[in-house]
């Protein structure tokens, strides 16, 4: 068994795009906000009139918390961060910061991120982020 994330016609240009390791979200046309999660209405002015975007991939650590229990359907060892990620575009999303130390000692609010791709157990690529420039582990 794995953790395989299920791909619904609403997200198939978001997975398409990270299959090419680029991070693709959803603007609106008429307001010029950036969203995340895919929708078909823009949840900032409901206009219909949206498209998808590839994203600069930069990032900042808005919060998280360490899971000290591994993640054996992902075959992440522990520990483990789940990171609510603030891109540059606007939108926060949840991911996983990798390539640095899983303390509080290194994963400082703030911080700069960059995106980065991988994969976990059978599934595709997933978007990650890891420590830009001076923070890089």
């Amino acid at each position: 068994m794995s953790l395989v994330p299920v791909m619904l016609p609403e997200t198939k240009p978001y997975w398409a795009a990270a299959a090419a390791e680029q991070l693709s979200i959803q603007r609106c046309q008429d307001c010029g906000q950036c969203y995340f999660p895919p929708a078909g209405v823009c949840p900032h002015c409901t206009s219909r009139n949206v498209a998808w975007e590839v994203m600069s991939g930069r990032a900042t650590l808005y919060s998280y918390v360490i899971s000290a229990n591994p993640w054996p359907l992902w075959e992440m060892p522990a520990p483990m961060s789940v990171a609510t990620i603030a891109l540059e575009e606007g939108p926060r999303l949840l991911s996983t910061v990798v390539d640095c130390e899983q303390s509080p000692a290194m994963l400082k609010i703030d911080m700069s991120l960059v995106a980065t791709w991988r994969k976990f157990g059978d599934g595709p690529k997933l978007l990650c982020f890891r420590p830009a420039g001076e923070n890089m582990a």
